[in-house]
């Protein structure tokens, strides 16, 4: 686990698997995740090339094996960004009645931390926690934004600081940022609404070569296996692959509309 973690930190890759471990609050260290993807990839490589004895599908499974991990881990990654700012306008609204209640800003923070759901309670009361450690509550808040990757949650901390550097009322404030958060929640679901077709569509059109692959494989073997040759075959697999990722990621930059 140490050599793999001095390996991976010569490269830079250490510091970026932390960070997403840590946004997706799964207690593993970057190192030890890293040990065992490689390990399990390796395994199965090893497994890929006894049954089928080919170094190519070895190859893919080994590569197959190791992109599984990190999407499930972008998945889980997304999943708890989009629950956390789901939770954003309740929140607030929660926040600014706690603090008409005749709170204090950190005393409010404190008690909504104990009323809202995961993520976002478990974020609120890692920030009242550092702040009680000696961190500025600014700056708590400011890497809560950073860790759960919330442009919403930032705007509500710029209003936070603004508030405390020229005065006002933080609760009528926190109320109108919260109602633009529910407005523009309505607004993406909408654009979700009418890009569906096209995500469907993208979907398909990227499943359908390596489906009519595997098929053509187990219908008529001989007929596919002149692919899976030196030369012509791998570099005419290589063209299909680097051409089904252009347009991939061509069609998903299309039917992406950020809000």
């Amino acid at each position: 686990v140490d050599f793999t973690g001095e390996m991976a930190e010569k490269r830079g890759f250490l510091e970026t698997i932390e960070v997403s471990l840590e946004r997706a609050s799964l207690p593993l260290r970057a190192a030890e995740a890293m040990f065992f993807v490689a390990s399990i990839s390796v395994l199965v490589g090893v497994a890929a090339f006894v049954l089928s004895g080919s170094l190519l599908v070895a190859l893919l499974g080994l590569g197959f094996a190791l992109m599984v991990p990190k999407a499930l881990l972008d998945m889980k990654v997304r999943a708890r960004q989009k629950k956390f700012v789901a939770q954003l306008p309740d929140m607030l609204a929660l926040l600014a009645g706690t603090l008409k209640a005749g709170y204090s800003i950190t005393q409010a923070f404190e008690a909504v931390s104990k009323e809202v759901e995961e993520p976002m309670g478990k974020e609120l009361r890692r920030v009242v926690t550092e702040h009680r450690l000696g961190r500025s509550l600014e700056d708590a808040l400011d890497a809560t934004a950073e860790r759960m990757g919330s442009d919403d949650f930032a705007w509500t901390v710029m209003a936070i600081k603004i508030q405390r550097e020229v005065g006002g009322n933080l609760a009528e404030l926190l109320l109108t940022v919260a109602d633009t958060m529910t407005q523009r929640e309505r607004l993406r679901r909408d654009v979700n609404s009418l890009t569906a077709e096209g995500r469907v569509s993208a979907f398909i059109l990227g499943l359908l070569p390596p489906g009519l692959g595997v098929v053509m494989y187990v219908m008529n073997r001989d007929y596919i296996s002149s692919l899976f040759t030196p030369g012509l075959g791998y570099f005419m697999i290589g063209a299909a692959l680097v051409a089904m990722v252009v347009g991939f990621v061509w069609m998903k930059k299309i039917i992406t509309i950020e809000v």
